[in-house]
Formats: C-alpha cells, sequence, structure tokens
C-alpha cells in the first residue's frame, strides 16, 4: 500500500495521510511534479495523530 503522509502545524502537530490508488501511484512515480502536486492538492487527507504543543502564558504575580 503507498500513502502520502505529511506534518502540519497549527499551533500543535498533526500527522496526516492519505491513501494512493494504483492509478494515483502510477502517475505519482513518472515523476512529473505538475501531476504530483496536483494529486497532493486533490487529496483528502485523514488524521493519524497529533501531538498538542503546551502553549500555556508565563505566570504572572500580580499584588493587589
Amino acid at each position: 500500500m503507498a500513502k502520502l503522509t505529511r506534518t502540519v502545524n497549527y499551533a500543535n502537530f498533526r500527522w496526516e495521510e492519505y491513501v494512493l490508488t494504483d492509478e494515483q501511484l502510477a502517475q505519482w512515480k513518472t515523476g512529473d511534479e505538475d501531476i504530483q502536486q496536483e494529486i497532493i492538492d486533490d487529496a483528502d487527507w485523514d488524521l493519524v495523530r497529533d501531538k498538542p504543543i503546551d502553549d500555556y502564558g508565563d505566570v504572572e504575580f500580580q499584588e493587589d
């Protein structure tokens, strides 16, 4: 099974993949960058896993 994976940063890291059809795999292997970009643009990416990033702000002390 051939598939494409990528990491996307949305304030967390996401690993996404798209499983290529046999036809898309044959087209991908031609090395034509325009065809490869079209496959990437048309892919319906599935979330494989994600990793949230700690985005807590600094603790501030305020005395009233």
